[in-house]
């Protein structure tokens, strides 16, 4: 269908329901033929997957994991914020803050070690990054996927030569996961740009799973979007596949609790005139009850209670 506020209201009114379902369906199918090629290649071993803030990389990640699984290929998932080095060994910026958007922010060494050793062995000792202590703990979880297996790497650096350098290219397979899609109003013209949709899914999330108020999100926006176009963007054009995550009905989903955060705005923030035009924009769209959406969506990355919140 397409993706204009007419239609979307339409259906959401009418069946919403069908309407979630339809935006599912697509995005699995889209899933299943992107493991289908990885499997058909018994080269590939590392699956780099990147894509900006708020793209759905790691619940994707997980979907295609369980897919390949159901393709009989032992799979395990490493998330690239494990790889953090310790607070103190950050980046600095300018401005004195550390920087923890650079690619410098992560243990490159460390990230080739254990990318030789999956390689070469199928097997790796990780660190897991504790959020809450802020910091590392070395060897705390083991893959084994020896023999025919894949791993796959997911965050903003993940298509970045600095982290995949010693892997051969026969052996790596590159998606980038990006929004990819705008939604447009009633005369044609773009209503929710795909950078909104992510700011959008991004403060829902932060506020659900990282107890992060909206002003809390804003003052880190600049500084995400300034590394996308920094670190990402320049390998969009490397990746083997691209992964498109818009699910239609997400305006009607975060309509109301998207809305009810514009009083908490600080009206001196940089990004409230971009805050205040969205949550406009969200208000044209017919609401829809986050019931309905299945709890192994991706949306549920950005609501709650999905199989794969973590």
């Amino acid at each position: 269908m397409k993706s204009t506020l007419t239609e979307i209201n339409k259906c959401a009114q009418s069946d919403p329901l069908g309407l979630i379902l339809r935006a599912e369906r697509h995005y699995n199918n889209e899933i299943a033929e992107v493991a289908r090629r990885i499997a058909d290649n018994d080269d590939i071993k590392i699956v780099a997957l990147a894509g900006p803030s708020a793209s759905g990389k790691t619940t994707t990640a997980h979907i295609l994991c369980d897919r390949l699984k159901e393709l009989d290929e032992k799979t395990e998932v490493i998330s690239l914020d494990d790889f953090y080095l310790p607070t103190d060994k950050l980046p600095v910026l300018s401005d004195g803050t550390r920087d923890l958007e650079s690619v410098n922010a992560l243990d490159t060494a460390l990230l080739d070690a254990c990318f030789y050793d999956i390689v070469k062995n199928g097997r790796a000792l990780l660190p897991v990054f504790d959020f809450k202590e802020k910091k590392r703990i070395l060897n705390a979880r083991e893959i084994d996927i020896s023999g025919r297996g894949i791993a796959i790497i997911e965050g903003l650096h993940a298509l970045n030569p600095i982290i995949t350098s010693r892997v051969p290219r026969e052996n790596l397979f590159k998606a980038y996961i990006s929004v990819n899609r705008t939604v447009d109003g009633e005369d044609g013209a773009q209503l929710l740009s795909s950078r909104q949709i992510r700011l959008v899914r991004r403060t829902l999330r932060d506020r659900i799973f990282r107890s992060s108020g909206v002003n809390d999100t804003l003052k880190l926006w600049g500084g995400v979007v300034e590394g996308e176009k920094k670190y990402l963007y320049c390998f969009k054009g490397e990746a083997d596949v691209l992964i498109k995550t818009l699910h239609i009905y997400e305006p009607c989903l975060y309509k109301n609790d998207f809305t009810a955060l514009v009083n908490e705005v600080d009206r001196e923030s940089r990004w409230y005139d971009y805050f205040l035009k969205t949550a406009e924009a969200l208000k044209k769209f017919q609401g829809i009850d986050a019931s309905l959406v299945p709890e192994n969506s991706l949306i549920r990355e950005f609501i709650g209670n999905g199989r794969y919140n973590t």
